[in-house]
């Protein structure tokens, strides 16, 4: 853990956490906590900072709650669980915020293929929901739920492996909104078990129902049960069983039992793991996870030869009512979409993208440059046709 005020001497264009992490793209907004790209300076790698509202950061039982929680996930390490790399706390605009570093994953979230329009394949859906139930088997045999399993907190690396993040911050962040209902978003509302509507109670088991909602609106596109406000999500679901269409094959099963409306009911993330991995022997081959990346470092750049650019905007005004004390002042860091204009929307970020921006690189020390795949191909190729020509002059007695 780590505790720094970096004072007004820094440019907001250049603001460091921790003494280390220096903040480029933000990536999402939302009521709790805000996320941003970034890079390690001391280990000049690319990572995810996610800083924690000043509101809850203040809160001293909050503060303590995630004290101990990511000191937990500290020590995690799982193949289907985002590493956590650090936290620590800083200033922002004369505020302390807690901060959490993740390791970075350029293939993006499901959340994001979702909005993009695409569904996953029941065979794809499987390979995920396995994954992600060995990352939840592992949190739940550490006596630690997840609390915020939805599309937005499975996400891929590269090697098209789904992780779960927010590991340690998920589930004080949810109690702590769960705490006051009436700050529950309906989105966040849309992956959340019916228990919490009757006990307000987070555990293992609401973990398995958001994620078999979550894997329904990857295959289908559609949340169960959605109404058009928290409360009546949550009403909507108490008592009733899991509506799934036969037509998802294999799936169809395990998916209804994880999905029962009482916690006792339905299966734990170990069973439910087993259950989809018997399930999807009946399944062809899935086809690759069609990973979105789109972020500054989407190609996950050798951060130890190669400059990352920090997009700052050349103009202010981009306005964020949902995190208002963490709304971008005059050369604050905002997101700046490269790519897509489809964000998140768990925490879109109000008023119209900049309209003029600037690229300030973060340039690592100069290594020397590998040598050009040509310079090392020519030399080749000019030995080989001197060899033919060799061959072909000996048949013809030259």
């Amino acid at each position: 853990m780590a505790v720094n005020d970096p004072g007004t001497s820094a440019a907001p264009a250049a603001r460091v956490l921790g003494g280390r992490y220096r903040l480029a793209a933000r990536r999402g907004t939302g009521y709790d906590a805000a996320v941003f790209e970034a890079v390690d300076e001391a280990l000049q790698r690319p990572v995810t900072v996610k800083v924690v509202h000043p509101d809850l950061s203040a809160d001293p039982e909050v503060r303590q709650r995630l004290r101990v929680a990511l000191d937990r996930a500290v020590t995690l390490s799982h193949p289907n669980l985002a590493e956590v790399l650090d936290w620590g706390v800083d200033r922002w605009n004369d505020q302390e915020v807690v901060y959490v570093v993740i390791e970075y994953l350029a293939g993006g979230s499901l959340r994001e293929i979702i909005d993009r329009g695409r569904r996953l394949s029941a065979a794809q859906a499987l390979q995920v929901g396995v994954e992600v139930c060995k990352g939840l088997s592992a949190l739940h045999e550490h006596q630690q739920a997840h609390g915020d399993v939805r599309p937005s907190t499975v996400v891929f690396g590269q090697d098209g492996r789904a992780r779960l993040v927010d590991v340690g911050l998920g589930e004080v962040l949810a109690a702590s909104t769960w705490s006051d209902p009436a700050r529950v978003t309906n989105e966040r509302a849309a992956y959340a078990a019916p228990e919490l509507a009757t006990s307000g109670t987070l555990g293992p088991k609401g973990d398995v129902y958001s994620l078999c909602l979550t894997m329904l609106e990857a295959t289908t596109g559609n949340v169960p049960f959605l109404g058009d406000s928290s409360v009546t999500t949550l009403a909507n679901r108490v008592g009733k069983l899991m509506p799934v269409s036969a037509d998802l094959g294999s799936l169809a099963s395990p998916l209804e039992r994880a999905g029962r409306p009482e916690a006792a009911d339905r299966f734990t993330a170990e069973e439910f793991g087993r259950a989809l991995a018997q399930a999807s022997a009946s399944q062809p081959r899935p086809a690759p996870i069609p990973l979105i990346g789109g972020g500054l470092f989407e190609h996950a750049p050798d951060a130890a030869t190669q400059a990352i650019p920090v997009v700052v905007p050349a103009v202010s005004g981009v306005d964020d009512p949902t995190f208002p004390t963490l709304r971008p002042a005059d050369g604050d860091l905002v997101i700046v979409e490269q790519t897509s204009p489809l964000a998140d929307p768990v925490a879109p970020l109000a008023g119209a993208a900049p309209t003029a921006t600037q690229v300030i690189p973060v340039v690592a020390p100069a290594a020397p440059p590998a040598p050009s795949l040509l310079r090392r191909v020519r030399p080749l190729r000019l030995l080989v046709i001197a060899l033919v020509g060799l061959l072909i002059g000996g048949a013809l007695g030259w």
